[in-house]
């Protein structure tokens, strides 16, 4: 069968393709910006050319640049809602980024050679406001994946965000509290705050099993996020390169570029949310290692600032231990539900025949007699020929909790397959074996209601007595022999095979 093409959907298909034109040429256009400003920098090294402002250019364009590459994604109508909305969000980030920088520009160019170490309070500010708008845009995806993993990617992202935190402690807010200016000690502590809440959040968001943003797109922007609140470290040997150099004229461009090519990826991955194996993540490991280091560097130096740090690194120690701790417990876990489903039936939770068959064998090696009880529904066919399986299955499902509740310690509730039951009850006699199948067929008297009906169950026990060293495969058998003769009985009934007599219930 062939697909007609309207001219309509045409047209949406020539929009879509310009739509990804435009988000790979401005990718190539941040390239180009990200090469021009490494250029001019390096030229401004070596001997300053021209007006100092022509350093500041690129970052404006870079803005404009991802802001429009971050809207052309939001508007892909292959993208699931949750992703479209994301890149949305996202949207007025580089823009709000720029204006920042746009402010602190202004103020070193009128300030020449006094403002190399400087960040303007309104740059801070609009940093701050960044950050939460991707806060924001990350703590409104959906979430998912195993039962319990969502703890142990918490606990790795909480490792980055509390080594971030540190790292901006040591670099920002103690620089300012130096400084002594209140207003700025607060704005530098919020914002070193707020990347560290990025951080967590873009952490999770990588390390997460289920996400609706393209796993490459979600590196990118988390590269993007490291090097922004690592990068402004290095202004102190920067501004030594030069009063006109500031490490943001190659910082922008180049997380600009990262988050161009994180749309990129996004528009060219399949449009549906991704599940995926969450892999062995190295980064708490790396966030132990990285404040390790600082902890040795501020030993070496004799820092003021040892206690922080040596409390950090202790505090990181702990939560890496106590994640540890967890993965083991839930592995644990996992172990005993996979153990679980491969010996018992999904439906009923009862043994299923490969746990009857070893709890058999077990049974008739010991001492005593073992006397295997075999059950049949009678006309289970019909019932899920009339009212469907579903009907069937609550029919089986109260047929396995009977059994469950009349088994007593010891013994071993089991489906065999279909509509047939069985309870192995190892050193038992025989009124033992008939007082439990009369409790069986007391807990199945009660109708079950099915599609405003109520059905009764009608079921056929056959018992069977061994002992020890007795083949399991022929005591089952004559169980099941014992079984077809109590369906002669009307009714509900079981018989034992040492009796000629079947018992109706």
């Amino acid at each position: 069968m062939s697909t007609q093409v309207t001219p309509a959907s045409a047209d949406l298909v020539r929009k879509d393709v310009r739509e990804r034109e435009r988000v790979n040429k401005y990718s190539r256009m941040c390239l180009v910006a990200l090469t021009v400003s490494a250029v001019w920098f390096a030229v401004t090294v070596m001997a300053p050319v021209g007006p100092a402002w022509l350093l500041w250019v690129p970052i404006p364009v870079c803005g404009l640049v991802v802001s429009a590459a971050f809207r052309s994604v939001s508007r892909n109508r292959g993208l699931p809602g949750p992703t479209v909305a994301f890149w949305r969000r996202l949207t007025p980030v580089p823009m709000v980024v720029t204006a920042g920088q746009t402010v602190q520009a202004v103020d070193v160019l009128t300030h020449p050679g006094a403002r190399t170490s400087y960040t303007h309070p309104l740059m801070l500010i609009f940093g701050a406001l960044a950050l939460l708008a991707v806060i924001h845009a990350l703590i409104r995806l959906p979430g998912g994946g195993r039962p319990g993993s969502g703890a142990l990617i918490a606990l790795d992202a909480g490792s980055v965000a509390l080594a971030a935190a540190v790292f901006g402690w040591h670099f920002g807010t103690r620089a300012a509290l130096r400084a002594g200016t209140t207003p700025e000690v607060l704005v530098s502590l919020a914002l070193t705050v707020l990347t560290s809440l990025t951080v967590f959040a873009l952490a999770k968001a990588v390390m997460s099993e289920h996400s609706p943003i393209d796993k490459r797109g979600l590196r990118l922007l988390a590269l993007a996020a490291t090097v922004g609140a690592l990068a402004p470290m290095l202004q102190p040997v920067v501004a030594a390169a030069g009063d006109r150099l500031f490490v943001a004229q190659l910082e922008i461009p180049l997380v600009m570029w990262f988050a161009a090519k994180a749309a990129e990826a996004q528009w060219q991955a399949v449009p549906r949310a991704t599940v995926r194996k969450r892999p062995y993540s190295v980064l708490p490991y790396v966030a132990v290692a990285a404040v390790d280091v600082l902890l040795l560097v501020n030993a070496w130096q004799g820092s003021d600032d040892m206690v922080a740090v040596a409390f950090t690194a202790v505090a990181l120690t702990g939560i890496v231990a106590y994640r540890q701790m967890t993965a083991l417990r839930e592995n644990s876990r996992l172990v005993e539900r996979l153990d679980h489903a491969a010996s018992h039936d999904a439906l009923t939770g009862l043994a299923n025949r490969a746990l009857f068959q070893r709890r058999l064998e077990e049974s008739l090696r010991g001492p005593g007699t073992t006397h295997v009880a075999l059950l049949d529904l009678d006309g289970f066919k019909e019932i899920n020929d009339t009212y469907g399986h579903e009907a069937g299955d609550l029919l089986l499902t109260r047929v396995g909790a009977a059994l469950a509740a009349a088994t007593g310690p010891g013994g071993t509730a089991a489906r065999l397959g279909g509509d047939e039951f069985v309870l192995v009850l190892p050193d038992s006699t025989c009124a033992e074996a008939a007082a439990v199948a009369e409790r069986v067929l007391a807990g199945l008297r009660e109708p079950v209601p099915v599609g405003g009906r109520s059905l009764c169950i009608r079921a056929s026990i056959g018992i069977a007595g061994g002992t020890t060293g007795d083949d399991p495969a022929e005591l089952l058998r004559t169980a099941d022999t014992t079984m077809y003769a109590a369906k002669r009985v009307p009714g509900s009934a079981y018989l034992h095979h040492e009796y000629d007599s079947a018992v109706v219930a």
